[in-house]
């Protein structure tokens, strides 16, 4: 255009200049390095440098980092408050509540599903989903769903207005429209608080209740659940003084500071449900899963294996593979399983 051999303005490089150059001032301030790039919390060894390095980097690697970073409900163009409706704005296109994310079809163990973009560990929880439930599919074959197994799925983000734990999937032998649901599950941005870890083990509590106590389920089954996460809560839902009490009348070393309500309040879920003859299994996923306190909630469980919970992988290439086994691995136990 009208640069010729050059120019002086601000974040526009002269021409066959190599030089990096800077945004003007006053940018947003949600950069590249934030969004908890790395978290450095569960994954210690990750390097602050990488993120940085890519400040003012325009291309596809820090297009789809800002496409992940925003995730399935922030819009970058509106209102980003950790309690905004999802509802307003524009979402990236890896978003499903974008009218431009383009969906395409893929072959799984459960059959032909249309899904949404494939951002990781996401997509590799979507089919390897869908792989488990075949699983229980495959193994209640010609049985009426009276004597079935069930299966369900309750999701969890945050606890504001928009982002609630919700039943994806009511208890159900209808194993087909539970892969389906399963196929557009995404995860928010890592703004604010995103994992109401307590909160989703109450959900599905509650619904793994009897029909005759206000839940879903039936009187004479064995309740199973699996806690698929990356395994670092930072949002609950009961009062901190009922946790606190809790604590106190049934005291355990793995129990965290009282400081850690986050972490105590899901860990105290455990126990309860646990005691209530339920069986619970964490499972980590990713790269930076907390297993320290996956590992604690399977011992509250009485689910871990030398006092460990399952261990995914840290490779996005073995993700699926590896929740897969996980997965056939519960189901098949013979704590798990409802039908010969």
């Amino acid at each position: 255009g009208g640069n010729g051999g050059g120019s002086s303005m601000p974040g526009v490089p002269r021409n066959g200049s190599t030089k990096k150059v800077t945004l003007p001032p006053q940018q947003d301030s949600d950069r590249i390095y934030k969004f908890n790039n790395p978290n450095k919390y569960t994954f210690p060894s990750a390097s602050s440098s990488l993120p940085k390095a890519y400040r003012n980097v325009i291309g596809y690697i820090t297009y789809v980092q800002f496409m992940m970073d925003w995730g399935r409900d922030r819009s970058p163009d509106a209102s980003n408050s950790v309690n905004a409706d999802p509802g307003v704005g524009t979402k990236t296109p890896l978003s499903k509540l974008s009218p431009f994310v383009p969906y395409h079809s893929e072959m799984t163990a459960g059959g032909t599903f249309s899904f949404p973009p494939r951002s990781q560990p996401m997509h590799a929880v979507r089919r390897a989903l869908i792989a488990a439930i075949n699983v229980v599919k495959e193994q209640n074959k010609g049985l009426s769903p009276n004597v079935s197994d069930w299966v369900g799925v309750v999701t969890f983000d945050a606890l504001d207005a928009y982002h609630q734990p919700e039943v994806l999937v009511p208890l159900t032998a209808d194993f087909k429209s539970a892969m389906q649901a399963c196929t557009t599950m995404q995860a928010v941005s890592d703004i604010g608080t995103s994992t109401a870890t307590e909160a989703g083990i109450i959900k599905a509590r509650e619904i793994l209740k009897p029909i005759s106590e206000g839940g879903q389920a039936r009187s004479f089954t064995s309740k199973v659940m699996v806690v698929l996460s990356d395994g670092v809560p930072n949002a609950w839902q009961s009062p901190t003084s009922e946790i606190n009490d809790y604590i106190t009348q049934n005291p355990n070393a793995d129990y965290y500071d009282p400081a850690y309500v986050w972490y105590n309040a899901a860990l105290r879920q455990a126990a309860m449900f646990q005691g209530e003859n339920g069986v619970l299994f964490p499972v980590g996923m990713g790269l930076g899963a907390d297993y320290d306190f996956m590992d604690r909630m399977a011992r509250f469980a009485k689910t871990a294996e030398n006092g460990q919970s399952p261990r995914g992988s840290g490779n996005p290439a073995e993700y699926e593979q590896t929740l897969i086994d996980i997965f056939t691995e519960i189901i098949q136990s013979p704590g798990a399983r409802l039908v010969e």
